[in-house]
């Protein structure tokens, strides 16, 4: 016999905000899934980034597909994930945003699977190590390649070419 949970056990969850964004694992083909946001952030004003979602030390995203069901995802398996850019922008202070926006580098990425992405990565690392290489060698698993309507979160393990484009 399973237990229902009980209402005081709910007066024990997080409540999280649910946005939808487009996940492709490695091999596979793209697919639009929710993740849960925390309402407010461990590092910054504001609610928590998607961005933060992938960069935490946590090795499973939790996402829910379009039929309901819920499975958790190995980061490593994901070759990128694309979310709208007011849903990673949002929050960041007026210095945040100059500062990105000031250090924009346009490239011209390719993945192991064929598919490109167009658009800018905004490179914070200081000034004697602020080179595009300097950045693609960066330990973080994911980095983030941003465009007019979107904030793409590439897999570093999956790039296999990165050009600057003027």
């Amino acid at each position: 016999m399973l237990s229902q949970p009980s209402p005081r056990s709910d007066s024990y969850r997080i409540p999280k905000h649910q946005v939808s964004v487009e996940i492709a694992l490695c091999g596979g083909e793209p697919e639009e899934v929710s993740v849960f946001l925390h309402p407010r952030a461990a590092s910054h004003a504001g609610q928590e980034r998607p961005s933060e979602l992938l960069l935490n030390d946590e090795p499973f995203l939790t996402v829910v597909s379009g039929d309901g069901s819920v499975r958790f995802i190995n980061k490593a398996a994901i070759a990128w994930m694309t979310v709208a850019l007011e849903l990673e922008m949002g929050g960041r202070s007026d210095m945040e945003a100059q500062l990105a926006t000031d250090r924009c580098t346009p490239i011209d990425l390719t993945l192991d699977d064929g598919r490109t992405f167009v658009g800018e990565v905004s490179i914070l690392l200081p000034q004697a190590n602020s080179r595009l290489q300097d950045f693609l060698n960066g330990s973080d698993r994911f980095f983030e390649v941003r465009d007019a309507r979107a904030a793409h979160f590439v897999n570093r393990d999956r790039v296999v070419m990165v050009k600057v484009t003027e």
